[in-house]
């Protein structure tokens, strides 16, 4: 990975007047797994930090002078780069973008986003927020600002990252010092520092105290029993803040981060500070923030310190103890988001993931359909520890008059917004516009958006059907089908991916193969549409001859139809009602092409612990034996097994709870939902029953 770093104009790549962004950039470089194709460009400047990464650039003095910077920048980059970092000049990124749209851009926010041209404006802000592939905030601070009237909420692209520096094996010696460090002005408070610690010296002769910075408008006189050491190498300042007891950063403005506490934490110097900006967000634990920002407050503190030297010692200790910004840890930090940026080398950082699903859950059929696919989905996915957030667009376009296609969309865009999601799930709706999708991605370049469809793809179907099926398919990364994929979807490469129907014990929870003497021998539900209330009058199924002949064939036998001849459709528990007291159930689907395709009925079926009888051309075979489910060649062959296993009752409950074991433990919930988030590169591959 090839990484162009691009520092602002005015910063001094070097020892002495470096600022903080060069101080970052530097002590991450080194221990950064990518220091040999990492390049730092920036100003001209004699004796550089790293010689052998830093490239210089042109600038000339006119009032153009930053455009001149970035194209000399333009102009050296090395041809081969994959990323470019912009520190704390977002105004860069406008320009380099439009030179540069194939690659990646993080930029860092050192400071106020909103005292930063190119981030000041809320048009700006937006703009960053869509286009740059990470933004980078140094404190919750500095986020919170950005996000000022933006009304989005923080999202992967988002990254808080809290400087590192290299800790110490042991604590170390200290002397009876107090230290300031930075600017010598009213806005750090050093008018404070300096007549509090000036009296606390006059009394207290065996402490001394040190200020290292500088003021080029200076207005706050200095005092004679103050040391001030001006401008020095970050390597000496943090040698005299381990040799401190006591470190003081009481600024009036809102510190953008709170270094100073990283530092003083890694030394073993106790912090007091003002609460302002970012600067307490990195405190150890025993830390101290003066109440009120004044001298006297300031005073009382080191006097109530130096009475309690064994409290002091113990104080420093802990935050020591507890110190956790190592350069170790914060180096690989930056390193990972420089790897998240790039799909192949995503690693999810937390194992609990939220899930956006976008599909129907039948809000109008009260309860009627609770055992629907699309709440399988949600149950597996919060099984594995994952938080879903539902849209059902059916629902929300017949819920009010007013609500239409583009309220919609909205809705979802604000729902990603909000929620930020890892994954966005989408069911058999192709309400969700291109527009919508490309916004998405835009936002939130790493959410993966994969779709589920459990119809029929037989060649008959499939032009109505892929209206669902195929919608913004170029917009969609992964698509999750119950039927091996046929050729109308091969030229779909690494598209398309078979899963079986889900079952789960919250709703699949009888034990049919436990039952002595059911009501039923025999059960069949054919249904047009899990919505409809009944069977569309006039259309003919090619299912209702089959259905017609078993019931004439089959005379002898109990059995519950349903289909054009014979009773309505059910749902809800008067579904389960049937099918609880049956032996055996048929699982016949529609359409010609059934290579691995079932219905979701095969899940109630064989969930519920009935005998399951399936055409042989589905291939399930593959899966299940011909003990555990009966796989019939015709319709006759058929009517002598439903025979057969009639007489021979204690083979059909044998046979039944050999599929129902096998069905709970393969094709359950949880392990469907891991195999598509393990399928969509959000959780770790590995082996599934039906993908070896």
């Amino acid at each position: 990975m090839n990484i162009a770093i691009l520092l602002p104009l005015k910063e001094k790549y070097t020892h002495i007047g470096g600022g903080a962004v060069s101080i970052l950039v530097n002590t991450h470089l080194k221990n950064s797994k990518y220091k040999k194709t990492t390049r730092i460009y920036g100003s001209k400047i004699e004796k550089v930090l790293d010689s052998n990464n830093f490239c210089p650039l042109d600038s000339n003095k006119s009032f153009f002078s930053n455009l001149s910077f970035v194209r000399s920048f333009e102009k050296k980059i090395h041809i081969k780069t994959d990323i470019i970092e912009l520190h704390n000049r977002p105004r860069y990124f406008f320009y380099l973008k439009k030179k540069f749209s194939n690659k990646k851009f993080i930029l860092f926010f050192h400071n106020n986003p909103l005292d930063l041209k190119g981030s000041q404006s809320l048009q700006d802000r937006k703009y960053l927020y869509e286009k740059v592939d990470c933004l980078v905030f140094l404190s919750v601070w500095m986020k919170d600002q950005f996000f000022k009237d933006l009304k989005i909420t923080d999202t992967k692209k988002i990254e808080i990252f809290y400087p590192g520096v290299e800790a110490l094996k042991r604590f170390p010696v200290k002397k009876n010092t107090i230290l300031f460090v930075g600017k010598l002005n009213y806005a750090k408070g050093y008018d404070i520092f300096s007549n509090a610690v000036s009296k606390f010296i006059k009394t207290n002769k065996s402490w001394k105290a040190i200020a290292i910075g500088s003021e080029s408008r200076r207005e706050i006189l200095k005092k004679s029993n103050i040391l001030e050491f001006g401008e020095i190498p970050n390597k000496e300042v943090l040698k005299i803040i381990s040799e401190s007891k006591i470190t003081i950063a009481c600024s009036r403005w809102n510190e953008p981060l709170g270094r100073l506490p990283i530092e003083t934490a890694s030394r073993g110097s106790f912090p007091i500070v003002s609460n302002k900006g970012g600067l307490v967000e990195t405190l150890s634990e025993n830390f101290s923030i003066l109440k009120k920002n004044n001298s006297n407050t300031l005073l009382k503190k080191l006097n109530f310190l130096v009475k309690n030297p064994k409290k002091l010692l113990s104080l420093q200790k802990d935050i020591f103890k507890n110190f956790n910004y190592s350069l170790k840890i914060t180096t690989k930090k930056i390193d990972n988001i420089r790897n998240n940026l790039f799909e192949k080398n995503i690693t999810i950082k937390s194992k609990n993931l939220k899930i956006l699903h976008i599909a129907s859950f039948n809000e109008t059929s009260n309860g009627s359909l609770f055992y629907s696919t699309a709440n399988k989905f949600n149950i597996g996915f919060t099984k594995l520890g994952h938080f879903v957030q539902n849209v059902d667009d059916k629902y929300f376009l017949k819920s009010n008059f007013y609500n239409t296609i583009s309220s919609l969309n909205n809705k979802i865009i604000f729902n990603v917004i909000n929620f930020a999601p890892d994954l966005i799930f989408l069911g058999h709706t192709n309400k969700v516009t291109s527009a919508t999708l490309r916004k998405i991605k835009s936002l939130l370049p790493r959410t993966k958006i994969c779709r589920w469809y459990i119809d029929s793809i037989s060649p008959e179907f499939f032009k109505n059907n892929s209206k669902i099926l195929l919608n913004n398919i170029n917009l969609i990364d992964k698509v999750f089908i119950t039927s091996k994929p046929n050729k109308d979807l091969s030229k779909f490469k690494n598209k398309f991916y078979f899963i079986p129907n889900p079952t789960d014990l919250s709703i699949e929870r009888n034990k049919n193969f436990l039952m002595n003497k059911p009501a039923y021998d025999l059960f069949f539900s054919l249904s047009h549409g899990q919505h409809r209330g009944v069977l569309k009058s006039g259309k003919k199924d090619e299912r209702d001859d089959f259905i017609n002949y078993l019931h004439l064939t089959l005379y002898q036998i109990k059995k519950f139809f349903i289909s054009t001849s014979f009773n309505t459709p059910k749902w809800g528990s008067e579904f389960f009602y049937y099918l609880s007291n049956s032996r055996m159930g048929l699982n016949m689907s529609r359409g010609n092409y059934q290579n691995l395709y079932s219905s979701d009925r095969i899940s109630s079926l064989v969930g519920n612990g009935l005998l399951t009888f399936m055409d042989k051309k589905t291939n399930y075979d593959k899966f299940f034996t011909n003990n555990e489910i009966v796989f019939y060649k015709n319709k006759t062959d058929l009517a002598n097994k439903v025979l057969f296993f009639k007489k021979n009752d204690s083979l059909a409950k044998k046979y039944a709870k050999n599929a129902y074991n096998k069905y709970h433990k393969y094709f359950n919930s949880e392990e469907v939902c891991s195999y598509i988030l393990s399928e969509s590169n959000l959780t770790k591959k590995r082996k599934f029953y039906w993908s070896k």
